[in-house]
Formats: structure tokens, C-alpha cells, sequence
């Protein structure tokens, strides 16, 4: 499959891990740094740019998880790609759903990651955690939705991301 994104910005691919922490469900999410030109201190999924060294857009995800998170691509199982999603400023992010190996560790890299944390599938599920939040971008005001979980707010591309990928799952073809 050939993944392109339209305009000047190459296309991304993203990580979407599943995983259990204490005994539940949960999504693996980081907080990317201030410090960064694109989303930054937005809550996301490890991954990034497809550079034409990828052999392909899964290799992108795994390629840039490691390099966020020090996960090694042995260490995820992937599921299946998931439907593209057109971001704000103009990327195409290619989702990959999957499962990390029970014994993973994570070792954030620094200057891209601020804070990593495993959000409860419930969180996405519940409707007392949606939220609905008013952006404002060049002049045009847009409402999102939105996720809250404890003093983190999940919205635009990643709760797009989170929406597609719940529904997929709980709502199986």
C-alpha cells in the first residue's frame, strides 16, 4: 500500500499499543515535547514521519517508537493497519493498532517526549470522559472531540485516532 499525504508534509504512521497495567486494559499514550516544531505538548501515540528509508508505513511506526520510547519493534505485535487520519497542519497519519509483550521497557527519549502513559480503554469507552473543546486556528474556530483522563486533555488527530480504532474493536465487521 502506498501511503502519501497531500501538499508538502510526507506522510506519518503511529503506533496505537494496547496493553495491560495493573490487571486493565490500556493504550499506551506519550505527552510530545514543548520543544518541538509539530504538536507539541499535545498528548499522541509514539510515532512519526515515513522517510523513504521505510520499507513501508508499519516500518515508520516501529521505526520511530523505538527511537521515542526505546521499544524494540520485537516487542510489539501488530494487528492491523488502521484508517488514515488528515491532522490540522496538513499530515496523513497512518495508524497501527497493536499489543506490547508483557516484559517492555521504556526508556523515553527525552527531546521528544515529555511524559508516557497507559490511558484505561475505559476512559475511551465511557461517555463521562468525552469531552468537547473549542480550537481556534488561523482565524477559524472548530469544536473537537475531546478525552479527559486525570489532568490530561486527548483531542484532534489523537482522539480521532482513538475513535476510529474503539469502534473497529468493539464493533468488529
Amino acid at each position: 500500500m502506498k501511503h502519501e499525504a497531500k501538499g508538502s508534509s510526507p506522510p506519518a504512521a503511529v503506533s496505537v499499543l494496547f496493553n495491560v497495567t495493573n490487571g486493565e486494559p490500556c493504550v499506551l499514550m506519550i505527552k510530545r515535547a514543548e520543544t518541538l516544531r509539530n504538536h507539541s505538548g499535545q498528548w499522541a501515540f509514539p510515532g512519526g514521519m515515513i522517510e523513504e528509508s521505510d520499507d513501508s508505513a508499519m516500518h515508520a511506526a516501529l521505526r520511530e517508537t523505538n527511537e521515542e520510547l526505546g521499544i524494540r519493534p520485537s516487542d510489539i505485535d501488530i494487528w492491523c493497519e488502521m484508517p488514515p487520519v488528515d491532522t490540522s497542519t496538513g499530515f496523513k497519519v497512518w495508524p497501527y493498532a497493536g499489543r506490547l509483550t508483557d516484559e517492555v521497557n521504556i526508556t523515553p527519549h527525552v527531546a521528544e517526549v515529555a511524559d508516557v502513559v497507559n490511558v484505561p480503554v475505559r476512559v475511551f469507552v465511557d461517555q463521562v470522559s468525552r469531552r468537547s473543546i473549542t480550537v481556534i486556528r488561523n482565524g477559524t474556530t472548530r469544536k473537537l472531540d475531546a478525552y479527559a483522563y486525570e489532568d490530561r486533555i486527548i483531542w484532534g488527530a489523537s482522539a480521532r485516532i482513538i475513535n476510529n480504532t474503539i469502534d473497529i474493536v468493539m464493533n468488529p465487521a
